[in-house]
């Protein structure tokens, strides 16, 4: 009785030690710092600590005679980083879709373009069409965008990709510039620059 007793204090203690400690947190602004040194015996949890993210979330609109450009952004705590298995990192990511309605809040609202459809010819819906990564100061939001909002393509699948900024105005937090470019880099003749969603805008935040 007392070995067995003994043996079973032994698998408990060892079940403790075996499992793994919760991640380390740093601030999010150190998954992006280069100069930043990480212990390859840790596993990280680069987390907005400073809740950067949270003036952004909501449903966002710009209106343009009877047609509504609509953003709606989200947050997702804690998103493991792959390709590890399990993840040496987590971290917390800003994730959006957008719309553009016609007669936007009224019973015979039309929508012409939507992001929320499946990935090419998959039957896979896109989770998000918006990763908003970098909240280094309170108010700004920079990340990555595609605009999908025109037929799909086999020579650009993921529509055409940009990166996108906003600044909440200080003085009316209900408000938001919204800009969006190309990434730097060389473009062949055959791909398509020109977006086709809005990219240099006032958005005003409705919820």
């Amino acid at each position: 009785m007392k070995k067995t007793f003994s043996i079973s204090i032994f698998f408990f203690v060892f079940s403790l030690s075996a499992q793994a400690p919760p991640p380390k947190v740093e601030e999010l602004k150190e998954y992006y710092n280069s100069s930043f040194k990480k212990s390859p015996l840790l596993t990280y949890y680069y987390k907005d600590v400073n809740n950067y993210f949270a003036p952004f979330i909501g449903t966002w609109i710009y209106q343009n005679g009877n047609q509504t450009f609509v953003l709606r952004l989200w947050k997702v705590a804690q998103k493991p980083v792959y390709p590890d298995d399990p993840p040496k990192a987590y971290v917390d990511e800003l994730r959006g879709h957008y719309k553009l309605v016609q007669n936007y809040g009224s019973a015979n609202e039309q929508t012409i373009y939507t992001s929320e459809i499946n990935i090419g010819n998959s039957s896979t819906p896109w989770p998000t069409i918006i990763m908003g990564n970098s909240p280094i100061r309170p108010y700004e939001m920079s990340g990555q965008i595609y605009d999908i909002s025109q037929p799909f393509s086999q020579a650009r699948p993921l529509g055409i990709e940009g990166e996108f900024k906003m600044n909440i105005n200080q003085s009316n937090f209900n408000t938001t510039t919204w800009r969006i470019k190309l990434p730097m880099g060389i473009y062949g003749t055959n791909q398509s620059t020109t977006f086709n969603i809005p990219t240099n805008i006032t958005l005003t935040k409705v919820n």
